[in-house]
């Protein structure tokens, strides 16, 4: 595809093209089987296309579990994405696998998808889905990795020419592959990303239409299993600190025990898988740069969550701390995007919003729950929110906000609000101290009020009323 110029269709403003609003830094850190169709009809949703502009190619890179520190086994890619632009307040609405996913591709809440817990795929609307749209909108597509956890294996993923959709596995895996289920006795990393690059170089050769292709490899995520060639390969420290004193947390904190000798070694695997990640990324845009279409390509790179080390004394997902919820996010679009580090409030929803307007879709104000990158910049605090899954563990239902210097947290339990926990993480960045214990001080408190009202408002926000 050799499209060179790109206008969004309507103003757009500068937030992506100049420096970043100033900010305090941050610190460094069992479905049946058969066919799953749309709850709903895209007649239901009014959605319109610019036809006039042309259009990037658009490359979506979505990580399993990837930590938003850990660019730094990454090498090759960085490399690529020198002149990107970083996002270090990035974070996703869900640190849960398939509910998070779904965000990416629904642009939405999962209090507006219907996708709270993993396995709840078929109850999103999969009419108005990212993949969906982008090809109404004229784009080839294809996807190759993991989709959705609930998502039959044998269904086909809606909005995708061709696909490889897998459950998870590295070394040997079940895939379905344009309606016919194999095993693959391969890498599922590698492969993935040598399947992919088939699709890109075929849709590139036929030089009619632009391209979505969605990169979704298993790793990081646990059982962590490097490529044999990583299995022993030096990746630097990784493993966090614990809490001594976890008296100002929730009860069910409490309930795990330290074990920094896991701890160590999850982190390790994790960081050694990444480095075949890498390696795919290599080759995926050395290849779009050798045949002249990276420059025309909007790639985005991202992870579903982030996981914990050891922090708070726990190794997973699933909780309202930070380790849990932030993510990598780099947007490269060359000519378009400016490099540097933004240090706005973002999440993966606003990744949708983003690559949907890059391609000319719209629609209606309060569809999306995200908000383009390429517009105004969002102020104030981002919502991530969570519910009780018997797939994950006994953590409950929590509610978060976060600004970049403050966050808080609601616990519950059958909707009734059982914790409050207030952060100040400019200053306390491992989150360990909850001013809301013990002596409060009536600053500390008139926030907590504050913020209980907006995080309360936020839990059914809908399109533009969600922070």
């Amino acid at each position: 595809m050799h499209i060179r110029t790109f206008l969004l269709a309507g103003a757009v403003t500068a937030s992506l093209l100049a420096a970043p609003a100033q900010a305090a830094p941050v610190p460094a850190a069992l479905l049946p089987a058969g066919p799953v169709t749309a709850n709903a009809t895209a007649a239901d949703v009014p959605v319109s296309f610019e036809a006039s502009a042309p259009k990037p190619n658009i490359l979506l890179i979505n990580t399993d579990d990837q930590r938003w520190d850990t660019m730094r086994v990454m090498p090759k890619t960085m490399k690529w994405l020198k002149n990107a632009r970083g996002f270090d307040r990035a974070t996703v609405s869900i640190p849960s696998c398939c509910p998070s996913r779904s965000g990416l591709i629904s642009g939405r809440y999962p209090h507006n998808n219907k996708v709270r817990h993993q396995d709840d795929a078929p109850n999103m609307d999969m009419s108005t889905t990212m993949p969906v749209l982008l090809r109404k909108a004229g784009y080839h597509t294809a996807m190759a990795g993991k989709f959705l956890n609930s998502w039959p294996l044998d269904s086909p993923p809606p909005g995708f020419d061709h696909y490889s959709a897998m459950h998870g596995g590295y070394q040997g895996f079940k895939t379905f592959t344009d309606n016919k289920l194999e095993w693959v006795n391969a890498y599922s990393t590698t492969w993935y990303a040598n399947r992919l690059k088939g699709w890109i170089s075929g849709f590139d050769a036929a030089d009619t239409k632009p391209w979505f292709a969605y990169y979704a490899p298993y790793a990081p995520h646990r059982p962590s299993t490097p490529e044999a060639k990583y299995k022993n390969a030096s990746v630097g420290s990784c493993l966090q600190p614990g809490e001594a004193d976890v008296n100002d947390k929730p009860a069910w904190l409490k309930w795990t025990k330290p074990d920094t000798k896991l701890a160590d070694q999850v982190c390790h695997d994790q960081l050694r898988t990444l480095l075949s990640v890498d390696d795919s990324v290599d080759l995926l845009l050395s290849d779009l740069d050798k045949r002249g279409e990276l420059s025309h390509t909007l790639v985005a790179f991202t992870s579903d969550n982030g996981y914990l080390w050891g922090e708070h004394n726990r190794i997973e997902k699933f909780v309202g701390y930070l380790p849990s919820l932030r993510v990598p996010l780099l947007l490269r679009w060359d000519g378009h995007v400016t490099a540097g580090v933004d240090h706005r409030m973002t999440n993966q929803l606003d990744i949708t919003a983003t690559l949907l307007a890059a391609a000319g879709v719209t629609l209606p104000k309060n569809h999306l729950d995200g908000r383009s990158l390429l517009g105004p910049a969002r102020t104030g605090y981002i919502l991530s929110e969570y519910w009780l899954d018997t797939k994950n563990s006994r953590v409950p239902d929590w509610g978060m906000l976060w600004n970049g210097s403050v966050q808080y947290i609601e616990n519950y339990d059958q909707g009734k609000l059982t914790f409050k926990e207030l952060y100040h993480t400019d200053t306390d960045p491992g989150e360990l101290t909850n001013v809301l214990h013990g002596q409060v001080s009536a600053a500390d408190q008139q926030l907590a009020n504050q913020l209980h009202d907006q995080l309360t408002a936020a839990r059914s926000c809908a399109g533009s009323t969600c922070p």
